[in-house]
């Protein structure tokens, strides 16, 4: 499996159970949202990290991406922020995301700004946050 994945599963199980957002976790949805509160999980970039390589391996940079999807309203912003703060703790609590011989750190790359979408009765908040996962693999493996 190529360490990406691996950063991947390691997060989803991180982020699926929280209080506020329970087991609405998705990966990489192309569809809307039906149930919110909501998490979606996307990969972004995947990049070389600056002269961080030798003969034997190669350090790279995933960017991870993190919807928050919420029911519009008064507030919805309100509820935004408190799934924000729950997703950041459970990820910043463990900076290698329990995966100790892949990962190096993982950084927040701070969150873009609240958007709206839906149609009349279901109005969907939603906002991204972002996190840099600084990782080392193989030379010659991806997955080792």
């Amino acid at each position: 499996m190529h360490h990406a994945e691996a950063i991947m599963q390691a997060i989803l199980a991180l982020i699926t159970g929280l209080t506020t957002t329970g087991n609405n976790v998705a990966r990489g949805r192309p569809y809307p949202v039906e149930t919110v509160p909501a998490l979606t999980l996307m990969q972004g970039e995947d990049s070389l990290a600056n002269g961080l390589q030798n003969m034997s391996f190669v350090d790279r940079i995933l960017i991870v991406r993190i919807v928050c999807h919420v029911k519009t309203g008064t507030q919805f912003d309100t509820d935004l922020n408190q799934i924000r703060r729950e997703v950041y703790v459970a990820i910043m609590a463990n900076r290698n995301l329990n995966l100790p011989n892949i990962v190096i750190d993982t950084a927040p790359e701070g969150d873009d700004e609240p958007e709206l979408s839906g149609d009349g009765e279901k109005n969907i908040g939603q906002q991204v946050m972002n996190f840099a996962v600084t990782y080392r693999h193989s030379l010659t493996d991806p997955g080792a």
